[in-house]
């Protein structure tokens, strides 16, 4: 009889491993989806070329998500079948991926706050011309919200990647615990035990005991053999 093994919770009630088999799902759609579109991209690099930090950039993110959706159906078949080798890859997966995400994002941050404010604005009145409406004000304002809305996706990304993280390595673990618990038996509180013959004074002191001697026993006269007893 194996150990019970509690199942460990996410988000105050929920099981991880449903955790893990929603997760998986959004990553292999999400991760396809966006792989798809950055291959699109790469193969149109012929006609519409980027500078080559752009097209580095682009390779890595395409082939990041990949990677990302590929191992979401590792994910999603070791939570289906228990395995815990599958479930901790893709624990791995999101741990890498959250690594690249951090660096893309850090990096696209810093080309975007930057770059010069007045050419900027320069670039936001000429997209916007014949529309009379956009002026420098509103440019300049538009882009200040544009950076604070990309901070405050990206920091919001960046931590549900790693609370998903910690949901896939959490139901990894539980699945060791499981492990242990299969290879571990556990012996019941009562046991039935084998009676041993008892043991009595009389017993231990039989064949020393005076009067367990034929001679001795009960009505035999002193010196009659007990064999002569009616």
């Amino acid at each position: 009889m194996s150990a019970y093994v509690r199942s460990r919770k996410f988000c105050c009630c929920l099981p991880v491993r449903s955790g893990v088999f929603a997760l998986s799902l959004i990553a292999m759609v999400g991760g396809s989806f966006v792989a798809a579109i950055g291959w699109i991209e790469v193969s149109q690099l012929s006609i519409h070329p980027m500078e080559k930090a752009d097209e580095v950039a682009l390779w890595i993110h395409s082939g990041m998500f990949t990677i990302l959706g590929a191992l979401a159906v590792l994910g999603f078949i070791g939570a289906l079948i228990k395995n815990r080798a599958m479930v901790s890859t893709f624990a791995v997966a999101l741990a890498v991926h959250l690594g690249f995400s951090v660096a893309s994002g850090v990096f696209t941050l810093y080309s975007v706050f930057r770059q010069n404010p007045q050419d900027a604005i320069a670039k936001c009145l000429n997209d916007a011309a014949g529309n009379t409406e956009i002026t420098t004000e509103t440019c300049q304002n538009g882009i200040a919200i544009m950076k604070g809305i990309m901070v405050a996706i990206y920091i919001v990304t960046w931590f549900i990647q790693l609370y998903a993280y910690f949901v896939v390595e959490r139901y990894a673990d539980q699945l060791g615990d499981e492990e242990i618990a299969e290879n571990t038996i556990v012996f019941p509180r009562t046991v039935q035990e084998i009676s041993a013959p008892q043991i009595t004074t009389y017993n231990g002191f039989a064949s020393s005991y005076p009067f367990t001697a034929p001679g001795q026993a009960h009505g035999v006269t002193r010196g009659q053999d007990p064999s002569d007893r009616v």
